[in-house]
């Protein structure tokens, strides 16, 4: 082979590296398509193709081609003499030489000559083999053993269908044995429980995808026989052989729809419909799918009765009142909350419902501060206040059969949010207030108005615009050179904060952190440290976007990407309104300033891009469907299946239904199971997932500790900040067990352990 000069291996580059700048700009756009990425992949395809043909799709190609720091090396004058590029074509060049050529500068010991000549000898003996395996082509004589095979195995050990075909054929064939309704029906069951767990394969195309394999290996292994069959190897090289073969070549053989039809012809269709309908599997398998449709049909039925036929029936002491919605729509920083709090504040009663526990806390702290007692509630602690007349709490903890004067409603574009949304919905069907004051951003109008209309009751719409200006600081950021006081550095996970944190502490910058898995009064601390002067900057993740009042005077963000639960994706174009919105304070400074160390291009669009409209409110699970005889996994799984409306679609149930399933192997209760499934924790880690299976076997078994004896446990605690974060959580769920289970006392307990947790969290974060 003739080597490339370097002048050609310039010019392939430059190719491959525009094919990277396609790649890079297509993933970006359809990254910021977000919930109006097309489902289909014809449409999505042709949308990305009139992108990249239009003027802007060109531009970003440009951008992101001249981004490239190796393309500049070769479109420069004197490309060939750039060491870097010099460098690149010379490994290159060595890539091209065979790996088993012997190298001059590195004489093999003598020792090792031997075996290497024999080593290289067998290799080249196997090679040779392999490539009469992949140049192989089948005959008909290996077709027809192949049938024999096939038949031998239909009438000895697969007399199901599903052994025959594989789970993409499955539909044809079973219209040959099985009705087209009863077919029907048993595959919608199927799909309604894998479009609930994505990672569960439903029973009947797992089973499929055995035997195709099965078919698969048996032709290429037949194959493999042949090939091997003078060679000179002994069994047990043969079958190693063989094995290498079937993981290393795919030959072109017959599809299974192909090799089904021979098998009909060698049979006829009578003979093969007969040993495949008389067969143990197949009855089975119909008695399967008719048991699976009888209990389908007969839960949705019972399901059904339990659902009024109008959702906001769900909520029957607020449709008998009279209700008038004020809905304060702007962008972040623009004084939505703030003038919903002063009319809840000069109510006889009132309560305020926030997205997270620190924003509850410090409304109920300002609400008191100002001479209005207001007691507090989240599900990991409660504050009582006595005589208090106003309450302020996270969403999910709205007490709906009590009344109030005047409610707020905090961040309510959220009710469109997969796991949490149906906590707005309910907040606005069923809150029994007089006047209640509705914060959102401008694109959950239509949602909210259709909500109101639907219970008939009024509303009035007041607009807010921010007072201090946002604008994009174009200064090229480079961290930690060109952080600033007042900043707001943006990272998606606890270790980039932490290691962006301990970075700018070892250039002598002092900063608060924020992020999930810090016990609230820890973030309050840090929220106060970053307020009162005593450090430079918040390092923080997304949870600055939800309503903290900080003096930040510009948002970095350090990430432009997060993972989201399911995978790793592009921030949207909501996000980084909600993020950027944070930056500015009235009567602190003119202006508030945003920019990006990464993709700071990207962040611009997006923020100026119009955000998609909310379509949808999610709806959690009435309470009122437990009641119905049948396990609760099913009544879960049955509910998660109900088909959608136009307006409302069910919360996701995956996890409930997921859980549910793990504790009815050790119980038949109920509603102990559904007190346990709806505690919530973060199921996916270990330490929390067993420490709560734990406490459900002890009231299983009747055999509960006292509160002290857990406190003890946690007390031994490492020293490290994961161990008290990890000791943190487990008394979050400790208290929603003993406020279930336990004594108010067991509760105090509690507080006072995950006061001392706090401190020595504290105290790790400051250094001290």
């Amino acid at each position: 082979m003739e080597k490339p000069s370097i002048e050609e291996f310039i010019e392939r580059s430059k190719v491959n590296c525009a094919a990277s700048a396609d790649l890079t700009v297509k993933r970006r756009f359809i990254e910021s398509l977000g919930t109006q990425r097309p489902d289909s992949k014809d449409e999505l395809d042709k949308l990305v193709s009139t992108y990249l043909d239009s003027e802007e799709g060109r531009e970003e190609r440009l951008k992101a081609l001249n981004a490239g720091k190796f393309y500049r090396l070769l479109v420069s004058e004197n490309a060939a003499a750039e060491p870097r590029v010099v460098k690149a074509y010379t490994n290159y060049i060595s890539s091209l030489i065979p790996v088993h050529a012997p190298s001059e500068a590195n004489e093999r010991p003598a020792s090792k000559k031997k075996k290497s000549r024999k080593n290289k000898s067998s290799q080249e003996r196997k090679a040779g083999y392999f490539s009469q395996y992949r140049n192989y082509e089948i005959t008909k004589e290996d077709i027809s053993r192949l049938l024999d095979a096939a038949s031998q195995l239909i009438t000895a050990h697969y007399s199901d269908v599903r052994m025959i075909v594989s789970g993409k054929y499955l539909r044809e064939m079973c219209g040959e044995f099985v009705s087209e309704q009863t077919y029907g029906k048993f595959m919608r069951r199927m799909y309604d429980e894998a479009s609930l767990n994505k990672k569960r394969i439903d029973y009947v195309i797992y089973s499929s995808y055995l035997p195709y394999e099965t078919l698969n290996q048996l032709l290429r292994g037949l194959i493999a026989e042949q090939v091997l069959a003078d060679s000179g190897y002994g069994a047990v090289n043969k079958r190693r052989l063989t094995r290498e073969f079937l993981a290393s070549y795919c030959p072109v053989y017959p599809r299974i729809a192909d090799l089904y039809m021979m098998l009909i012809n060698r049979f006829d269709r009578e003979k093969l419909t007969g040993i495949i309908t008389e067969g143990a599997e197949y009855k089975r398998l119909i008695s399967y799918m008719r048991s699976q449709i009888e209990i389908s049909e007969q839960a949705h039925e019972m399901i059904l009765r339990e659902i009024p036929d109008n959702v906001i029936d769900l909520y029957p002491g607020a449709r008998t009142m009279h209700r008038h919605f004020i809905l304060h729509l702007g962008p972040t920083n623009s004084g939505k909350t703030y003038q919903s709090l002063q009319a809840c504040m000069h109510a006889e009663t009132g309560v305020y419902l926030a997205p997270l526990r620190l924003l509850a806390y410090e409304i109920c702290e300002k609400f008191n501060i100002e001479g209005v007692p207001c007691s507090m509630r989240t599900g990991e602690e409660e504050i009582i206040v006595p005589f208090s007349s106003h309450t302020s709490s996270t969403v999910e903890m709205l007490n709906v059969n009590e009344h109030y004067d005047v409610a707020v409603v905090d961040e309510c574009q959220l009710i469109e949010d997969e796991e949490r949304g149906g906590a707005w919905t309910a907040a606005i069907l069923g809150l029994m207030a007089d006047e209640i004051h509705l914060c959102a951003s401008e694109n959950a109008e239509d949602i909210l108005i259709m909500l109101i209309r639907q219970c008939s009751d009024t509303y009035e719409i007041v607009r807010h615009y921010r007072s201090v200006p946002l604008e994009y600081d174009s200064r090229k950021f480079i961290f930690p050179q060109s952080v600033e006081p007042k900043d707001a550095l943006i990272a998606f996970s606890k270790r980039s904060v932490l290691r962006f944190a301990d970075e700018l502490r070892a250039v002598g910058i002092r900063s608060s952190v924020i992020y999930g898995d810090l016990p609230y009064d820890v973030r309050r601390s840090e929220v106060a440290r970053f307020i009162n002067g005593e450090t430079d900057v918040v390092v923080a993740t997304d949870a600055v976007g939800m309503g903290l009042n900080l003096p930040i005077k510009r948002v970095v963000f350090l990430e432009t990407y997060k993972y989201d639960g399911h995978r790793r994706r592009f921030l949207h174009g909501t996000e980084v309104k909600q993020i950027a919105g944070r930056a500015g304070r009235m009567g602190m400074y003119e202006t508030g300033y945003f920019t990006a160390a990464e993709f700071p291009e990207d962040i611009c669009r997006k923020l100026n891009k119009k955000s998609h409209s909310v379509r949808t409110a999610r709806l959690r699970i009435p309470e009122t469907i437990i009641s119905v005889d049948m396990p609760l996994s099913e009544i879960l799984l049955r509910w998660g299946t109900i088909p959608d409306d136009d307006i409302f679609t069910k919360n996701s149930v995956e996890r409930e239904v997921a859980l549910a399933r793990e504790l009815e192997k050790l119980s038949s209760d109920k509603l102990l199971i559904y007190r346990f499934v709806t505690i919530p924790f973060s199921e996916t880690r270990k330490e929390l997932y067993e420490f709560w299976l734990e406490l459900f076997e002890n009231e299983v078994n009747n055999s509960r500790k006292s509160v002290f004896s857990y406190i003890r446990m946690l007390e031994r605690r490492g020293s490290s900040l994961d161990d008290h974060e990890l000791a943190y959580r487990k008394c979050d769920i400790l208290y929603f067990y003993f406020d279930r289970f336990g004594m108010k006392e067991d509760l105090e307990a509690i507080m006072d352990l995950k006061h001392d947790i706090s401190a020595d969290i504290m105290g790790i974060l400051s250094g001290s």
